[in-house]
């Protein structure tokens, strides 16, 4: 982002709206004292969101408004616009599609002020969003105002951080960073807050269940009470089954009497039924004469009516017959004539085809001239811009050779003087010639006598200096190899204090083993002495996985790495109470003296290089314990052989691969990425090699530091004679170089 337009209006001095363009390259205020310069910057500070008064010159935020002067009466508002070109992309990623950002900031007497971007309402903290890791805000090292370089030079390492952040594009992830855990904070909150609704929750569900046990003891008793309405109905059905009995019985006796009765009527219905059936067909033999009657006469009428019907019929149709061969000789002159037009507008649009063809290849034509054109413009105004670059040296060097010229003539007199006392000097010259001869001589052959000496120094001194060089870059690799083995030994050295540090507070466990174990180990408050006394140890530390083998121990034990090691039960008991009784979580306790083998199934054995129990070390005085652990598990190399053995031995082992993947006793797989396991036993040994390396690596130092004095003890004596050689060497030069001068 680059400055492109300030506009500002009622800000400090500035009565009326002045807008300052910042073209491309360097633009300079320049003005004599008190005219105003410095508010500019003020003004630039101010609508990047500057707060602090004292940065902007003033007492309080108005004073920042026009007060009024030279018979001009205050302003009511000041409003500063700041106009910036996005060319390069550097903006924040929802301004990247705007090729210019503007940026505005009003302060009304009344103490309200608004902020904009992009003539839109925004917050202060948009508008330093948008100068965040650009290098430019009210904070950053690119606006320096009057008095600010000192502040800079004096600044304390973490305002030089800021600077040195800035400058670094890191400011804005910060503040993301910042904003992020501020909002981690929040969640923490609302997740405390959602802790205490569940224990109040909690809370209730004991009421909650005495109403369930309640309404369970009302189920009870109804379903008492439905089985006892079962029971009085059944004895009533049995009543009143026996009564129907009885009832049934006289029914049928009163059915067999009706019966009788009913046939002696369906015999004098059927009398009855047969005369009217005689009336019937009577009665059906003249209707059927009536209405043969009626048909005919209605047939008749029917199609007289038809026969009507159809001459109109027949009439109609002629009448349209003829109308429809008109419009068929209509239609066909019609459809020539929009034959010949469509044949008309395919030749135009053939024309118009060609016509198109033509223009584009002229516009392209006329496109590929625009480009070279624009090619040539540009060629020429790089060729000008050359050209007034030679122009400005040319007047350059025109005003050097001017100097130059007149010094020229300046000197040209001055040689003339000198010329006439170099003739008088070279006539006494002459006469001292041939006395200096004389003594050039004598000159010479002690000049021989000490050449030689200097000889000898030299290369006596060059033997020194080669040796010295040797020296110091023996010295210097050794230096360099002391370095390294101190900064390695740094970097162990910090790991491994870091390791330390998480062991003595017990990182890797869980709240409850952290709760048990950490008082054991400071001074803090914890449980009882009784129950300290009883507390042995950590599983974890009593196991000790071979190379290898830490991933497949781990994915056995699992969260039994985590077990706390107690004397007896009574010792667990109490542990657990103590958890209980200050929340602080969950733990497994192994009691010494009630741990049992497991009795596996060792039908058919399997040999002893597969047990796991073989790639551990145990800890004295602890091999029941890990035998009850681990005495039923095998190792494989991977999966596929695991589920081999296990198919085919049949026996109730637990099989485990290097790789952590696991196949119980009842054939449950196991497995997946090991970064998941806690990694206890694999931290405890890389604090162990830590250890070692850290010793091996104090050794090598100290080994190192003493070569270096010896050899730094060696350079300095090579140091003090090749001094006095050089010495010797400047004195006998110095004597050389009197009398050749004499």
């Amino acid at each position: 982002m680059k400055l492109k337009k300030l506009e500002i209006a009622g800000f400090k001095s500035f009565y009326d709206k002045v807008g300052i363009d910042f073209p491309q390259g360097i633009s300079a205020v320049v003005g004599p004292n008190g005219c105003g310069k410095s508010n500019i910057v003020d003004a630039l500070r101010w609508v990047m969101g500057e707060q602090s008064v004292k940065q902007l010159r003033g007492k309080a935020m108005e004073d920042v408004i026009f007060s009024g002067a030279n018979g001009k009466p205050p302003l009511n508002m000041a409003e500063v616009s700041l106009t910036l070109s996005n060319e390069n992309g550097d903006s924040p990623e929802e301004l990247k599609e705007f090729t210019e950002i503007n940026l505005t900031r009003r302060l009304y007497r009344s103490g309200e002020s608004a902020y904009f971007l992009n003539k839109q309402p925004c917050r202060l903290k948009d508008i330093h969003n948008v100068f965040l890791g650009s290098g430019v805000g009210s904070k950053s090292y690119s606006v320096i105002q009057q008095g600010r370089i000192g502040a800079i030079t004096d600044a304390s390492p973490e305002e030089l951080r800021y600077f040195i952040e800035e400058a670094a594009g890191v400011t804005r992830f910060k503040n993301y960073k910042i904003e992020a855990l501020r909002k981690i904070e929040f969640t923490k909150n609302n997740l405390l807050r959602v802790t205490d609704i569940i224990s109040e929750i909690k809370r209730q569900m004991a009421s909650l269940k005495r109403q369930a046990r309640k309404a369970e003891i009302y189920n009870n008793y109804h379903k008492q009470i439905k089985a006892l309405e079962v029971y009085l109905g059944l004895h009533y059905y049995a009543h009143y089954e026996g009564r129907i009995q009885e009832t049934d019985g006289l029914l049928k006796e009163l059915q067999d009497l009706d019966i009788s009765h009913t046939t002696e009527i369906k015999q004098l219905d059927a009398l009855v039924e047969e005369i009217k059936l005689k009336r019937w067909q009577k009665n059906q033999e003249i209707s059927e004469q009536k209405s043969n009657q009626f048909e005919t006469q209605r047939n008749i009428d029917r199609m007289e009516n038809d026969r009507v019907h159809l001459n109109q019929e027949i009439k109609r149709l002629s009448e349209e017959s003829v109308e429809l061969d008109s419009a068929r000789v209509d239609l066909e002159q019609k459809n020539h004539e929009m034959l010949l037009e469509i044949e008309q507008v395919r030749k135009q649009i053939a024309q118009m085809n060609a016509i198109i063809v033509t223009t584009t290849d002229k516009l392209n034509q006329e496109k590929a001239h625009k480009e070279t054109i624009a090619e040539k413009s540009s060629a020429l105004n790089q060729d000008l811009e050359s050209h007034k670059a030679r122009l400005m040296d040319l007047v350059t060097q025109e005003a050097q050779y001017k100097n130059i010229y007149q010094t020229t003539i300046n000197n040209k007199e001055s040689l003339q003087r000198r010329l006439t006392k170099v003739d008088e000097d070279q006539a006494q010259a002459k006469n001292q010639i041939t006395q200096t001869g004389r003594m050039e001589q004598k000159a010479r052959d002690h000049l021989d006598a000490i050449n030689h000496d200097l000889n000898e120094l030299e290369t006596q001194i060059s033997t020194a200096g080669s040796l010295l060089d040797q020296k110091n870059s023996a010295l210097a690799k050794q230096v360099k190899l002391t370095q390294t083995l101190e900064l390695e030994r740094n970097t162990i050295k910090s790991k491994l204090n870091t390791l330390k540090k998480m062991e003595d507070n017990f990182e890797w466990y869980r709240d409850g083993v952290k709760a048990i174990m950490k008082p054991q180990h400071t001074d803090a408050a914890g449980v009882s002495p009784e129950l300290s006394a009883k507390i042995i140890g950590l599983m974890a530390d009593i196991v000790e996985a071979k190379p290898t083998f830490e991933t497949a121990v781990e994915a056995v034990l699992g969260d039994a790495l985590q077990y706390i090691i107690v004397k007896d039960q009574d010792a667990g008991l109490k542990a657990i109470d103590y958890l209980q009784s200050l929340n602080a979580g969950r733990s497994g306790f192994i009691p010494v003296s009630a741990v049992r083998q497991s009795h596996e199934d060792q039908s058919q054995p399997i040999p002893a290089q597969q047990l796991l129990l073989n790639k551990i070390i145990v800890k004295a005085g602890y091999q029941p314990i890990v035998n009850a652990l681990l005495g039923h598990v095998v190792f494989t190399e991977d999966l596929s052989e695991a589920i081999e053995m296990f198919n085919r031995n049949g026996a109730s082992y637990t099989i485990v691969t290097k790789k952590g993947d696991v196949i119980s006793p009842q054939g449950i797989l196991i497995g997946g990425s090991k970064d998941r396991l806690n990694g206890i036993l694999a931290k405890k040994q890389e604090l162990k090699d830590l250890n070692g390396q850290s010793n091996e690596l104090d050794q090598k130092l100290e080994k190192a530091r003493l070569n270096q004095a010896q050899m730094e003890s060696e350079a300095r004596n090579l140091e003090r004679e090749l001094q006095k050689l050089t010495e010797i060497d400047q004195r006998e030069r110095s004597s050389q170089k009197c009398q050749t001068t004499s």
